[in-house]
């Protein structure tokens, strides 16, 4: 079962995915109405198909995008964001169907019969039980017995859950550990969910395969306890507690033993694990809650570190995917502020475009072998690529022998103006030294156009191929600038970046140039160096 998590005006909404085909947007006919003018009439549909799930984009205006990826079809798994526009929605895996969190009547209390222990309690015993107990005590055995049975348990348990890497196998297997050691019969795990602020169930096992259709019913002041006390629970007959009762909140009319124990890690509660028995009165005794306590803290150690490693290879895929176009120091930035996103979302920013093409490059290739033209870029780009990085610039692209870099964006930086020219000069100075000591039978010049102002910046595309680049008449500019104005060796700049660099810089007035698009003239400057 799935369900969409969505927020609805201040209160967290969810809606269940109980169907083929459940449609989205802001037509009344759809399944999912959404008041949001970013969302189309019908803007997109959640498929199921063979049991996986699939978004799709139904024309929309603002497209449709998973995790912040544009997507057409869009595979989804467990955690997803689903952004439609800018209204997000998260896509989360559930067995609700399976488990049902029975609301709180009044006088619904814990009876005295009923077994609570604190985490606090396990927490000393695993670790310290051998150093605090006074050898010459009775009950130094029966601990240590209880303490090594736990310990030599959690020894194959931890050995169990570090050979597993997926999330979802590591909540199969930590539910089949548990039903290896303690005399279960049904049982279920959930996990908490940040964005709903909700108890969601993941993994429900029964150990006779035909009692699966059962539902199973616990209430919500048992699950709350758990998750906000810290605190394991055990009944050794829940017949006999009225908190299990008919007449009030109850697990199973059949149930004689059940226990509930939170997912912990150090302060950390990320969820609970919840079992029982029909069997016989007793069935689990304090010994067992400890152990399933153990387990659970195991367990939440091997979640966390199933989602750390789902994470460090999403930023790995994230980092290689941001180093064909930023700085180091920019990526750091980037990721630094949390983002797991596949892609950067369009946005208007201020920056300064630059522009360099190679003069002549045609008939420099018509004289030289392919393979040495190929060279020759290699090494030509490969420098001018570290001078941008080293200023944080972004390379937008190579556009056969021109460089197209941009300096704030995808971060904003209010020396962007300051960092392309100063950027411009070094690189014109290291092509200089490249001629004088690689390029000596092929001398290469370049012409560099400048120039800022506001853009449209971040991934753009199909599904098929996105690329990061900057769009707008800022850009234009800049080309126009190379390609119309500027000389061998010449670095030029348009007024918007003249006035933001001119305190810095030497620069010489070259007049107004009507360029290729633009129905009025600009004013241009020659940058000769740095004050």
């Amino acid at each position: 079962m799935y369900k969409l998590i969505y927020k609805d005006g201040e209160k967290i909404a969810s809606f269940p995915v109980e169907t083929n085909d459940v449609g989205i947007g802001r037509a009344s006919d759809n399944d999912l109405v959404v008041n949001d003018f970013g969302v189309s009439r019908h803007h997109a549909k959640v498929v199921v198909d063979n049991g996986e799930c699939f978004v799709v984009d139904l024309n929309s205006r603002n497209g449709t995008r998973v995790n912040n990826v544009l997507v057409t079809r869009g595979t989804l798994k467990d955690g997803d964001e689903i952004n439609l526009g800018k209204f997000s929605l998260r896509f989360t895996k559930t067995i609700d169907d399976k488990v049902h969190l029975e609301d709180e009547k009044e006088g619904d209390e814990l009876s005295p019969g009923t077994f609570i222990k604190p985490i606090s309690d396990i927490q000393k015993m695993i670790p310290e039980a051998l150093q605090q107990l006074e050898p010459s005590e009775e009950k130094v055995i029966t601990e240590i017995q209880k303490s090594n049975q736990i310990l030599g348990v959690l020894i194959e348990v931890a050995k169990s859950l570090l050979a597993v890497q997926p999330l979802e196998d590591v909540l199969n297997l930590v539910m089949n550990l548990i039903f290896e050691h303690l005399p279960a019969e049904r049982g279920f795990l959930m996990l908490y969910d940040v964005h709903s602020g909700e108890l969601i169930p993941k993994v429900v096992k029964y150990r006779d395969p035909s009692a699966n259709r059962d539902k199973i019913t616990i209430s919500k002041t048992i699950t709350n306890k758990v998750f906000t006390d810290k605190v394991s629970i055990l009944t050794s007959d829940a017949q006999m507690d009225p908190r299990f009762d008919g007449g009030a909140s109850i697990i199973f009319h059949s149930i004689r033993s059940a226990m509930c124990a939170p997912l912990w890690n150090k302060e950390d509660v990320i969820g609970i694990v919840f079992i029982d028995s029909s069997t016989r009165t007793g069935t689990f005794m304090p010994s067992d809650l400890d152990l399933l306590t153990a387990l659970a803290n195991y367990a939440a150690i091997g979640i966390e570190q199933a989602r750390l490693n789902q994470k460090i290879q999403e930023e790995i895929k994230r980092r290689s995917q941001l180093e064909r176009y930023h700085s180091p120091a920019v990526i750091s930035r980037i990721l630094g502020v949390g983002s797991t996103d596949q892609s950067i979302e369009a946005q208007e920013i201020d920056v300064t475009v630059v522009f360099s093409d190679i003069v002549g490059f045609t008939s420099i290739a018509e004289k030289i072998e392919p393979h040495r033209v190929s060279l020759l870029l290699n090494d030509y780009f490969s420098e001018m690529t570290d001078i941008i990085f080293r200023h944080d610039g972004t390379l937008d692209k190579f556009i056969g022998d021109a460089i197209m870099a941009v300096f704030g964006a995808p971060l904003p930086m209010e020396d962007h103006a300051i960092r392309a020219v100063r950027t411009a000069l070094e690189m014109r100075e290291r092509l200089r030294q490249m001629n004088d000591e690689k390029f000596t039978k092929h001398k290469i010049d370049v012409r560099i156009g400048i120039n800022s102002g506001r853009v449209v910046a971040g991934d753009i595309g199909s599904p098929k191929r996105i690329e990061y680049t900057v769009l707008g008449n800022t850009v234009n500019i800049a080309s126009r600038l190379e390609s119309g104005v500027a000389k061998p060796e010449q670095i030029v700049i348009g007024e918007a970046t003249y006035q933001m660099i001119r305190d810095h810089f030497h620069t010489e007035p070259l007049g107004e140039f009507n360029l290729k698009g633009l129905e009025k003239s600009i004013m241009v400057y020659e940058v000769v160096g740095e004050k």
